[in-house]
């Protein structure tokens, strides 16, 4: 069975889903990425408002509870909004798993173009990277040049067909987003 190690950007995925009037039920999300394969570990990255830093408690827990390994950072106050890179704390820590767990997979839950250079990385090693995000918000070449890319839209559809009982279904087309 292979073995899978999923990576959970929380700020790139739920600002999509919570754009779309989607809840995401964390369990059953982290099911749907490992797909009948030996889940290690799941690791999520939950950037904190300095404005508001207990406002995300509850989701949190939600994660723990879940079954991911909460990261969490405090941002800086950028203007009205705030600033939270986790870029790098993901990077560094994608990269310490590969090296000492060395699972076959790496599932790297988000549509950012900056994980580019550890998608390369992680290939370079002979470690399968899959990207799984919303169509609307997956860099193009993130989704290229990955080695497999989990479309969270059908997800989602497949979701509220099955009532909660959606099969993992690996989308080989790439979405047409630039």
């Amino acid at each position: 069975m292979e073995k899978v190690v999923t990576f959970f950007d929380f700020a790139n995925i739920n600002a999509p889903a919570r754009k779309n009037c989607v809840r995401l039920d964390y369990r059953h999300l982290l099911d749907y990425l490992s797909c009948d394969r030996f889940l290690i570990d799941a690791h999520a990255y939950v950037p904190i408002d300095p404005r508001n830093e207990h406002g995300l408690d509850a989701t949190i827990d939600e994660l723990w509870r879940a079954g991911f390994l909460v990261h969490s950072k405090v941002g800086s106050i950028a203007g009205e909004t705030f600033k939270c890179n986790v870029d790098v704390e993901m990077a560094i820590d994608i990269l310490n798993i590969a090296h000492t767990v060395k699972p076959d997979i790496i599932v790297i839950a988000s549509g950012d173009g900056d994980m580019l250079p550890i998608v390369h990385a992680l290939r370079k090693m002979g470690i399968r990277v899959e990207v799984a995000s919303f169509e609307s918000c997956i860099s193009r070449k993130l989704a290229l040049q990955a080695s497999g890319f989990i479309s969270l839209d059908r997800y989602i559809e497949e979701a509220n067909q099955d009532q909660g009982q959606a099969e993992y279904d690996f989308e080989e087309s790439l979405p047409a987003v630039e």
